[in-house]
């Protein structure tokens, strides 16, 4: 660490092996907060943080995304090259919901290893030629052991549902999950005309101590807003039942906007004033009426196109409300958890959604076989079920009040991770079966390398192997023990490469086929692109300079249980 004469007057400098260092450092960091959620035994991080609206907030998760997510949140990661070093990750913490600590230790073992080998006389363009060789090797690896899994294949997609889902769940609970997720998938599948789909089109609600089932439909959750969390607003909240009973083949419009029937009201104020003025008791009484008329007529209108049902975003007023019903028209308003529930209500049924209630038509609605509504918790929740449209809805039942959150990003996450198998149509053993026998052809393939570059392939060759061991150390196994016996299975597996992985109950080396762990190529794959893209970036570093600042240690505000 010196001063730099270059350098602005007060700037830290640091440079070469001091730089490395640095860069190596802050991703040890951000890989110790992650290697312990690796894998089905994984274990539980603790993050006060805060939510999406800078309420204080408690994370208690085994989910590296959700993990860094919160630590980003809270008071984010205060060291340069950390926030670069999460950043790098996030291609694959958006797009895939799996694969993020596979990720981050890869990239963090390929730093400390690079950093490691440039110490010892290697250019830094050499490691970054190694390792873009060991990734390139890695491709065909996979592409030999990788299997193909069909749209349909429900038994093959429960597999891959259930690996995703590495929390802590009874045996029943998993396959139940699992044969949801992958009936929701094929159920896209098949309405899908060119081989992708959107699983914007699952969606997943949780209750408490409920089977786990999968609807055709959609079901709009409403709750009391952000401004009504008093017990009062609470009680304020509208809890009875917008459909009474069930309605069978119902007719449902969709409304984007409110019903604001005094925008086209003949004015009762003076000529030329914008709004409504009312300077006198005559006045007042002719615009009540008035309104009460135009009230009137919308609702009559909206019932004239044979609407039974009508699903707003907006929240109605009680007297429009109350006109609707009364004319057979039961509503759903405040549709709008998420914003998107409209459109999926819409695309379930058929409906078209429209911006002004005088848009509404016959030509507009949409069908849903059944309609009905329930009280769940602090939630009424609207089913649209039965419907035709390519939108289902996973109903999770979680153990307890305070599981419905993690057991819906569980299921939530898996539905996306399936739909990535899916629509790749191919998969790999998992249980750390792909990244040993990655290692392994790359231990054999590095000897044919002429050049230094050959010391970079071993080392990416060893940074994959350790995603074994580490998944060994959070089973409780020896991870020296655990090494030598996958060596071993894989040296004497009759097919090279080899799908033999960690079997986390026993500790032994098995078949991760037969024990079905499976998971999509894609993850794994992404997982090498990512940390070799994040070695290449930060790697290459020589000199930090941070202009007048002297930058501390990294320390995350998060606990490890």
């Amino acid at each position: 660490m010196a001063r730099d004469d270059g350098a602005r007057t007060g700037a830290w400098v640091t440079r070469d092996e001091a730089a490395r260092e640095y860069v190596v450092e802050a991703a040890r960091a951000v890989e110790s907060l992650v290697a312990s959620t690796y894998g089905p035994a994984g274990g539980t991080t603790l993050v006060e943080t805060v939510d999406p609206q800078d309420v204080p907030e408690t994370v208690v998760t085994r989910d590296a995304g959700q993990l860094l997510d919160a630590v980003e949140r809270g008071d984010g990661f205060g060291h340069p090259v950390a926030a670069l070093f999460v950043d790098g990750l996030d291609s694959v913490r958006r797009g895939l919901r799996d694969g993020t600590t596979a990720a981050a230790l890869l990239a963090a073992r390929l730093l400390d290893s690079g950093a490691e080998l440039v110490g010892d006389g290697l250019h830094p363009g050499s490691v970054a030629v190694g390792y873009a060789m060991a990734a390139n090797r890695t491709g065909a690896v996979l592409d030999d052991l990788a299997r193909p899994v069909e749209a349909t294949d429900r038994e093959l997609l429960s597999r891959v549902a259930a690996t995703t889902m590495t929390s802590d769940l009874s045996d029943r609970r998993r396959e139940e999950y699992a044969d949801a997720v992958s009936a929701a998938v094929s159920g896209l599948a098949r309405e899908s005309e060119d081989g992708w789909f959107d699983t914007d089109d699952v969606t997943v609600r949780t209750r408490v101590d409920a089977d786990c089932t999968l609807s055709r439909g959609h079901v709009v959750r409403r709750r009391p807003g952000a401004h009504e969390t008093s017990d009062r607003s609470r009680l304020s909240f509208d809890w009875s039942p917008s459909v009474e009973g069930v309605l069978a083949d119902a007719r449902v419009a969709v409304l984007e906007r409110d019903i604001d029937v005094e925008e086209s009201a003949t004015s009762f104020g003076r000529e030329g004033r914008s709004g409504v003025t009312l300077d006198s008791a005559g006045a007042v009484a002719a615009y009540a009426e008035g309104r009460d008329a135009a009230v009137d007529a919308v609702a009559a209108g909206v019932a004239e196109t044979g609407a039974d049902v009508l699903v707003v975003r907006a929240e109605l007023d009680d007297e429009v409300k109350a006109a609707l019903e009364s004319h057979g028209v039961a509503v759903v308003d405040r549709a709008q958890y998420p914003k998107s529930d409209v459109h999926r209500v819409a695309r379930a049924t058929g409906a078209t959604v429209v911006g002004h209630v005088s848009d509404l038509d016959e030509s507009k609605l949409g069908r849903a076989g059944r309609v009905f509504e329930r009280r769940v918790g602090d939630e009424k929740w609207a089913h649209f079920d039965e419907c035709d449209g390519p939108v289902f809805t996973i109903l999770v039942g979680a153990p307890t009040e305070k599981g419905r959150t993690t057991h819906e990003r569980l299921v939530s996450d898996a539905v996306e991770t399936t739909a990535v198998a899916a629509m790749d149509g191919q998969v790999l053993p998992g249980a750390g079966a792909a990244p040993v026998a990655v290692a392994r052809d790359l231990r054999e393939f590095a000897r044919g390398v002429e050049g230094r570059e050959q010391l970079a392939v071993e080392a990416f060759a060893d940074a994959c192997e350790s995603l074994a061991t580490t998944l060994a150390r959070n089973a409780g196994y020896d991870p020296i023990d655990v090494r030598a016996k996958l060596r071993s299975a894989h040296a004497e597996a009759a097919e090279r490469p080899a799908s033999v992985g960690l079997d986390v109950a026993t500790g032994e080396a098995a078949d991760a086929w037969e024990m079905g762990v499976v998971e999509p190529r894609r993850v794994f794959s992404q997982a090498v692109d990512t940390a070799v893209a994040t070695a290449e970036q930060l790697g290459t570093v020589d000199a930090v300079v941070a202009p007048g600042v002297e930058p501390g240690p990294f320390t995350p505000q998060t606990e490890h249980d």
